[in-house]
């Protein structure tokens, strides 16, 4: 099979990059996820966060560990496994350490703030580092960065093993695009948030956070799978109008249950139970409907695609420290509810975007100088 760049998987990336901003500054609102800072509406008021929280939530970090196994595959087939592992922990172990040390603390002061307390930056490190970590949420939103560090570490042996010997892995190839074998990975997920969600509704602590820990290596397991077999690719496309009537149900029936909870403080097992069920259709379907139409739509290259791409990463890393303090700033403020939350957001990704850039120059900076100075000492800058 001839194998060309998969576009539209960049460009689902992005959008789920994109979409943390408006997400985690609707959290403060209704309060269903960690965020820094909570004023939670108990009204009718909340139903605009809940209508951009409720569709994200349920499936957009499922989606991108399915994304990151698809990466996995190029990462793979085209490096040695020593080159491999090197630019796992490059570019996850790295971001991961500086980031817990330094960003983090920074964001968690936001929440001192808000929440009355007097002191300065570093008179709040001794207080960061004495509580429980999921007071101040440890590392944050950088679990991912953890989970999937440990699962390429994990995988790496089967995703080597698989590339190396390819007869087994095409007899998988041909099992999983036979027939009606392509919905088992669906019905495993869908399985374990039955069975294990209600139990553990993820604290993203990695340790005994079995429903994410389960769900989201068997999609990074099966996004490796997917990327390798255009036949696989080509049924789940043949399941895009299936995929659109299942998360438009699901997407009113777990409306229902959002409202439930926010408005009636409603707590049953039984709800629960039938949420995680919900929660499974809707992030199987919603990533064949969004993969579906990212082929049909988004499968080509772009100016823009290629800025967002490069621009991604640190989108994610950075993003929760100007949703933090511009929430804040504006959450007590006498400004419209709905206003708050514009500004919030808006103002969000003017930083970060001039983040980047300042970013961007300070590398091509930093490059000019080292190629002036002897090479042993440059490849360090570098």
């Amino acid at each position: 099979m001839k194998e060309t760049r998969l576009y539209y998987v960049d460009w689902l990336r992005v959008f789920v990059i994109v979409s943390l901003v408006p997400y985690h500054a609707a959290l403060t609102y209704t309060g269903l996820g960690d965020i820094y800072i909570k004023k939670i509406i108990t009204d009718f008021r909340v139903i605009p966060y809940i209508l951009v929280t409720m569709p994200l939530d349920s499936f957009f970090m499922t989606l991108l560990f399915f994304l990151a196994g698809i990466s996995s595959y190029y990462a793979l087939k085209y490096r040695k496994k020593e080159e491999y592992i090197k630019d796992r922990l490059k570019k996850l172990l790295v971001p991961l350490v500086l980031g817990t040390i330094f960003l983090c603390p920074l964001q968690a002061y936001s929440k001192a703030l808000y929440y009355g307390f007097k002191g300065n930056y570093f008179q709040f490190i001794p207080k960061f580092l004495s509580v429980k970590i999921v007071d101040y949420l440890g590392y944050a939103h950088l679990w991912f960065i953890l989970y999937l560090l440990i699962f390429s570490l994990i995988c790496h042996p089967l995703f080597s093993k698989w590339i190396k010997d390819e007869s087994q892995f095409i007899k998988l190839k041909n099992f999983v695009s036979k027939k009606n074998n392509i919905y088992i990975p669906i019905i495993w997920v869908i399985i374990v948030e039955i069975l294990l969600r209600p139990l553990f509704p993820g604290m993203q602590i990695l340790i005994m956070d079995w429903a994410n820990d389960i769900v989201y290596i068997s999609v990074y397991i099966f996004g490796f799978i997917y990327a390798s077999d255009c036949r696989i690719q080509d049924r789940l496309d043949k399941m895009l109008s299936k995929s659109a009537i299942l998360v438009l149900i699901c997407l009113i029936a777990l409306f229902v249950i959002y409202c439930y909870w926010l408005l009636y403080n409603g707590d049953s097992i039984i709800v629960t139970v039938i949420w995680a069920f919900l929660k499974g259709v809707y992030e199987c379907f919603m990533i064949i409907m969004l993969l579906g139409l990212g082929r049909k739509c988004l499968n080509k290259e772009s100016k823009v695609l290629r800025y967002l791409s490069k621009a991604s990463f640190t989108y994610y890393i950075f993003h929760l420290l100007p949703v933090s303090y511009f929430t804040y700033i504006f959450v007590s403020s006498s400004l419209n509810e709905y206003n708050k939350y514009l500004v919030t957001v808006l103002l969000s990704y003017i930083t970060i975007a001039i983040f980047y850039e300042l970013i961007k120059r300070m590398k091509i900076i930093v490059r000019r100088i080292s190629s002036d100075i002897p090479k042993g000492l440059s490849d360090y800058f570098n």
